[in-house]
């Protein structure tokens, strides 16, 4: 089995997520819809240090997966980035969820800074919704929701971090490069 291409990594664990979902030529490709598929994802946020290992640890050895949860709270996600869920009732799901299975905390020194480690108390569905609920309400609760924007690429349905306010593009080197290309190719052949 092919592992699916992860992209769109940005600012937070749960815009990764919530790109886990994309579309190709058309159609949306689910990239997390098997467990197999759902480990994967885990092992490569850990690879790209958006997962500790303890946290992969505890997500993958402790606990069973149940697929229609995990795609639902992406929907759910989606939904409520994109302004048509109800902010009352996206809060109160968060706030289930994450009641579901309570985390714990550790430092890690880095030497040059020290992090705080999520860790929930199981693994599996629920310990990764409670990790992506806690990312989510840290994204609610900062002005980094404000500045959460969807790709404007037609092609692109990802989320990311406006960082700088004139950003369009979940990524230059993709839907940037290819906007601009579209851009081009329009003024140069269209226009005579």
């Amino acid at each position: 089995m092919k592992q699916p291409d992860f992209t769109n990594l940005g600012d937070h664990l749960v815009l990764n997520f919530l790109n886990t979902l994309q579309h190709y030529r058309g159609q949306e490709i689910d990239l997390i819809d098997s467990p197999s598929h759902l480990v994967q994802w885990i092992l490569y946020m850990e690879q790209h240090q958006w997962l500790s290992a303890s946290q992969r640890e505890r997500l993958i050895t402790q606990g069973t997966w149940d697929l229609t949860q995990v795609q639902q709270f992406r929907q759910y996600g989606r939904a409520f980035l994109g302004g048509s869920a109800s902010r009352v009732l996206f809060f109160n799901y968060l706030s289930g969820v994450s009641q579901q299975c309570p985390l714990t905390f550790s430092l890690v020194d880095h030497g040059t800074h020290v992090e705080r480690i999520a860790v929930p108390n199981r693994g599996g569905t629920a310990g990764l919704l409670s990790l992506l609920s806690y990312d989510f309400m840290g994204l609610i609760t900062s002005d980094m929701l404000s500045r959460t924007k969807q790709c404007e690429s037609s092609r692109c349905i990802a989320y990311f971090v406006n960082r700088s306010g004139k950003r369009k593009w979940c990524s230059m080197e993709t839907c940037g490069n290819r906007q601009k290309s579209l851009r081009h190719y329009k003024r140069r052949y269209t226009s005579h």
